[in-house]
């Protein structure tokens, strides 16, 4: 798909109608004229208010062009509002209470509470096969892709919840952004080894691990090339060796760390890794040998790499400007021994060995993230390719850039938004060349990470906001905002054409908090819940005196009432549940903010009376609460524990202070999973975005009716002209689209 600034739009669509129709009305899935394939674009936590002004100031042009091009509408998420349930509910069309995802972790009614399934690892990977539980093996709805490949449709899936562990069959799956910067495939940053008086020139932020030549002590006469080593004088360490005076040069020798995480140093005759406080690295990571040899010219000439213990096997011999073949070796990590390959490149070789830089590609993994595996091959190759072609090192730039997410509890991510964007649309780029496809989802988890650090900024509630502060968070929100606008842009010019339909949403937005409320310790002070000590001292729930247990983070909204009979540690009879259920409703409704008086729950529901907003199951609690806008959960605590004693002194109420880290843990300040779906507040709202884009689909409609979550795998369903999944319950947007 072209993007053509010049006549700003993104494919000769049709004419626009800017008429408001009504959303969510049934058609017949037949498929739509012109609309070949769909390309499926996932942005995280995307707030449509921030699209909406960010427009409007001319700096999303490629979001503004596909909106003035095709359909856009605020999009209310199916409850709890946040990255599990509606990743799986946009995949699936099904509710909450159909597919079973609901929220970070599933525990179902029953169960042992602190055995439930937690899906953190497997959204937000840090190493292939870490997660216990994974979305795809929990949910009970069929998925997009797996109804397009029965109809003989094509799927390629980059990073979307739910498609890893794979579970398609002939397509292809990729488990975080790919080897350009996802941390499943990269072992290792890139690395340059370089003499202490040479740097990494051109090579940019990258810096240099430094190298160490000694002279070879004992060579056999006649052969310079000799590799044994002995003792040489540690006072050489620092310096630049010069020729001997008779005029000969001799072979030079040093070690270097593979990994990068250790400088090596000559002690007694040994190289030796050294950490940066000077101590011996243990574990003793691999090591290779460097030797630089003479050529007939009386310069140097080569530089040769062999293995540790076998100094005599020559694996590398590089001129200067020679790249290596790909190289393979184990690795020792946190979680096992782990093949990496990667290649040596000799940047600069000084004729007298005064100078010398060696460059180290990252270290890939290529096992575990990638089906089928031998993708995870041809990507890393790619990347080889487009690295030596222009240059590119990615992975470099979450060193430079301003707009990093931190780590935070719903937003484990560990690659700057720029990284994934780019790694996003160098990954499914090559994707969508190499491989037929019908039917693309990829998603890049941002601009969550961003709202939740820093989202506040926005709110004149909050204790800390300024006029000053409001114009900076918008000024970095809109840094982050561009980003993704590139992004979506760079993967229309990678994998569109005209005949693409292009669907842009995300799963939720994210609105300002001020405060926070720790309910358990409400429960508790009413007498419905009670706490012990382990061995530890730690506090955990006493299950024999406790007659409701709460679940919030990671457990959703949920209070379940623990019913004898059915709870493995139940004390409430069956006649006493309806009882307790609306105890706990009243005592709720009767909570009053000691600043304000303001209430902190919005609603309460009773499982049966939460049908309406799709929660049901076994999956849902007794009861479902959610917060009024500014107040949210306490997420430094996890209510079923355990934690220390001394958190019960903290107040039921606090007021979030500046940043996200407290003493006391984590407090977010953009939030969006405690609230119900059409929650505004601070000129933001919890709704997602929706954009489409395409032929078969209206132009210039702005949809005021609401749209959910489970309306959009139908209307992707029937822009192919497939069935929709065989759980689906939404409807096809039939606003959206042109007149059959």
């Amino acid at each position: 798909m072209t993007i053509t600034a010049k006549e700003g739009s993104v494919f000769q669509g049709p004419s626009p109608r800017p008429t408001e129709p009504v959303a969510g009305k049934m058609v017949d899935s037949k498929e739509s004229e012109g609309t070949k394939r769909v390309l499926f674009i996932g942005l995280d936590g995307l707030i449509p208010e921030l699209v909406q002004r960010f427009v409007a100031e001319g700096n999303l042009p490629t979001l503004d062009r596909l909106m003035k091009q095709g359909v856009f509408s605020h999009l209310l998420s199916s409850p709890p509002v946040d990255t599990p349930t509606n990743w799986t509910s946009l995949a699936t069309g099904a509710w909450t209470g159909t597919h079973g995802i609901n929220t970070f972790s599933v525990r179902e009614k029953g169960e042992v509470f602190d055995n439930h399934r937690d899906f953190s690892a497997n959204i937000f990977p840090r190493f292939p096969g870490l997660a216990r539980s994974s979305l795809n093996q929990v949910s009970r709805a069929e998925y997009l892709w797996q109804a397009a490949e029965r109809a003989g449709k094509k799927c390629l899936l980059v990073n979307y919840p739910g498609g890893w562990p794979p579970n398609l069959r002939d397509g292809v799956a990729i488990d975080g952004t790919g080897p350009f910067s996802s941390v499943l495939a990269r072992l290792t940053h890139p690395c340059f080894y370089a003499t202490p008086d040479a740097g990494p020139g051109e090579t940019g932020s990258a810096g240099s691990i430094p190298l160490y030549f000694h002279p070879l002590d004992r060579k056999d006469p006649g052969n310079q090339d000799d590799l044994l080593v002995t003792s040489a004088s540690p006072a050489s360490r620092r310096r630049s060796p010069g020729p001997d005076p008779a005029g000969r040069k001799p072979s030079l020798e040093t070690a270097l760390a593979v990994s990068g995480e250790a400088e090596m140093e000559k002690r007694g005759g040994r190289w030796v890794p050294l950490t940066a406080e000077g101590d011996v690295a243990e574990p003793r990571p691999v090591s290779y040998r460097l030797l630089l040899r003479p050529g007939k010219s009386g310069d140097y000439e080569r530089l040769t790499l062999t293995e540790w213990e076998q100094s005599d096997k020559i694996m590398v011999e590089l001129h200067p400007g020679q790249w290596s073949d790909w190289l393979s070796q184990e690795f020792i990590t946190p979680h096992g021994l782990v093949t990496g390959k990667f290649r040596f490149r000799l940047l600069e070789l000084a004729p007298d060995g005064s100078r010398v830089v060696l460059y180290r590609t990252a270290i890939y993994n290529n096992q575990g993230w990638a089906y089928p595996s031998h993708v995870a091959d041809e990507l890393i190759d790619a990347l080889f390719e487009l690295n030596e072609a222009d240059g590119f090192h990615p992975g470099e730039s979450s060193r430079r850039t301003r707009v990093v997410p931190k780590v935070s509890p719903l937003c484990q991510v560990y690659e700057s938004t720029t990284d994934q964007a780019a790694s996003l649309a160098a990954t499914a780029g090559y994707l969508a060349r190499k491989y037929p496809w019908d039917l693309m989802m990829v998603q890049i988890h941002a601009p969550d990470g961003i709202h939740h650090d820093i989202l506040n900024g926005l709110c004149p509630d909050w204790k800390s906001y300024t006029p000053a502060r409001e114009q900076e968070t918008l000024r970095l929100l809109r840094e982050e905002y561009q980003v993704l606008d590139k992004a979506v842009s760079e993967l229309i010019q990678a994998c569109a054409d005209e005949n693409t339909g292009l669907v842009v949403v995300s799963d939720h937005g994210a609105i300002p908090t001020v405060k926070t409320l720790w309910l358990a310790k409400v429960l508790l002070e009413a007498g419905l819940l009670s706490y012990r000590k382990n061995e530890r001292g730690q506090l955990v729930i006493d299950y024999e005196k406790s007659r409701v247990i709460l679940g919030d983070h990671p457990l959703a909204q949920n209070i379940w009432v623990n019913l004898k009979g059915r709870e493995p540690f139940g004390i409430v009879p069956p006649e006493e549940y309806e009882k307790i259920r609306s105890l706990v409703i009243q005592l709720l409704y009767g909570l009053r903010d000691p600043e304000t008086t303001e209430c902190p729950i919005a609603m309460v529901l009773r499982t049966e009376d939460a049908a309406f907003l799709g929660q049901w199951g076994d999956s849902v609690g007794d009861l479902v609460y959610y917060y009024a806008p500014g107040y949210a959960n306490k997420l430094a605590v996890r209510s079923v524990g355990p934690f220390d004693p001394d958190y019960l002194e903290d107040p039921a109420f606090e007021t979030i202070g500046e940043g996200i880290q407290t003493q006391r843990g984590v407090l977010l300040q953009g939030v969006h999973h405690c609230y119900l779906p059409g929650t505004k507040y601070s000129g933001c709202s919890v709704q997602g975005v929706l954009i489409m884009a395409g032929p078969g689909i209206r132009a210039g409609v702005h949809i005021k009716a609401p749209v959910w979550t489970v309306d959009i795998a139908p209307t992707v369903s029937h822009l192919l002209g497939i069935n929709p999944p065989k759980q689906a319950e939404g409807k096809v947007i039939s606003s959206a689209l042109d007149e059959p």
